[in-house]
């Protein structure tokens, strides 16, 4: 990528050739009956919507052209309401042998992931809870798959914390989140409420795909990681012997009821203090995510973004200080 412009450098009536990342791509017919392509292209700095409205335009297997591939495009940056897309005149199929260097089409945490897993360890070693400990331990660090998974995963397809690692870093966002709460308001269970944020999103390492593009597998479309969580919890807690009851009812609640509403995926609402704060600081983590992103990966001139589908508003530019 070293010869190409990255996208989050595109400006308007640029001129662009190389290779792009397709998150989407779909065969469409307009208004006019023509045929057309639709994608959304990547590399590790963002993405770009972009057009090729004459599909015989495309040179070798059209058949190559899906999600997941490397393309070779050429075509201009244009604008339409605001966001800049690329209007393309010709593109092709790109094997894997063409890509130098892999990790320039997959965005990454600004974070470094070693020290973020050394950080979620001891947010571990802080509980002083022995059974949510041992639960935690068991399943953040005994499970090298889960943990392998949680430290690569995204923590959603569109709306937040969209590269690699994001997953943890949302995780740990929420988790300190909690342990400062749990200090401003007595009477709140800190443990439960921290090993609940660290627990609370595992089942997206297996609900999203995430090698290339971000997409839903077929096992995270059919259960959802809310259910798939559950079943993983469930299952580990039943081979602690004498984990209290009390503990399991309370930390399982939270899970459940995370996403707050029931229209929002949660099949129960939130009904204990440490479940309303793990919603609301899940919830909160999630938009100001998406509202820094949106300031950060909006590449026009003005004070606003263009209009957020997930926050369903524009956001103002102007930062004091």
């Amino acid at each position: 990528m070293a010869d190409q412009t990255p996208i989050k450098s595109l400006k308007e009536g640029d001129a662009f050739v190389g290779h792009l990342l397709a998150q989407e791509a779909a065969f469409k017919v307009s208004s006019k009956g023509t045929e057309y392509l639709d994608l959304t292209l990547s590399d590790a700095t963002g993405r770009v919507k972009a057009f090729l409205w004459d599909i015989r335009a495309i040179e070798g297997d059209m058949d190559k052209i899906a999600p997941d591939a490397f393309l070779k495009v050429k075509g201009t940056v244009t604008a339409y309401s605001g966001r800049l897309q690329l209007k393309l005149d010709k593109l092709r199929f790109a094997p894997d042998a063409e890509i130098a260097d892999m990790s320039s089409f997959f965005p990454t945490s600004s974070k470094d992931i070693g020290e973020m897993l050394a950080e979620l360890d001891g947010f571990i070693a802080s509980l002083k809870d022995p059974w949510l400990g041992k639960l935690t331990k068991k399943l953040l660090q005994d499970d090298g798959a889960l943990r392998g998974s949680l430290a690569k995963a995204p923590a959603a397809k569109h709306m937040h914390h969209v590269f690699v690692g994001g997953l943890l870093e949302h995780t740990l966002s929420i988790a300190k989140m909690a342990d400062m709460a749990c200090g401003n308001y007595a009477g709140m269970n800190r443990d439960l409420a921290v090993a609940a944020c660290l627990l609370h999103d595992i089942g997206k390492t297996a609900e999203l795909g995430y090698d290339r593009s971000y997409g839903y597998t077929d096992e995270g479309n059919l259960l959802g990681h809310i259910s798939m969580e559950f079943a993983w919890i469930h299952d580990a807690i039943a081979g602690m012997a004498g984990f209290p009851e009390e503990t399991r009812r309370q930390l399982l609640h939270i899970l459940l009821s995370h996403h707050g509403k029931l229209e929002f995926g949660s099949p129960v609402v939130p009904k204990t203090p440490e479940a309303v704060l793990v919603h609301y600081l899940d919830d909160l983590d999630g938009k100001l995510a998406s509202v820094f992103a949106s300031i950060r990966d909006d590449a026009g001139g003005g004070n606003w973004t263009p209009f957020n589908k997930s926050l369903e508003r524009m956001i103002y530019k102007v930062r004091l200080g």
